[in-house]
């Protein structure tokens, strides 16, 4: 794997994959704010909370862990 202070990029298509590419960061990474990049307003945003989606809805399956900003 690349060492995650490169800038390649990386696949995430899985938590399973985010985790693994966690577990490879420095500790002064993990201290870092989890941020998002929004390519379409050239704009970084802090993540602010993990949640999971309920039964109602629409578009995630019931318990799917989603990120917000």
């Amino acid at each position: 794997m690349l060492p995650i202070n490169s800038n390649a990029p990386y696949g995430v298509q899985t938590y399973r994959d985010l985790l693994i590419m966690i577990q490879a960061m420095s500790e002064d990474q993990l201290n870092c704010t989890p941020t998002v990049y929004d390519c379409d307003t050239d704009e970084y945003y802090p993540m602010t909370t993990l949640l999971t989606a309920s039964d109602s809805h629409q578009v995630l399956d019931e318990d799917h862990p989603y990120l917000t900003f």
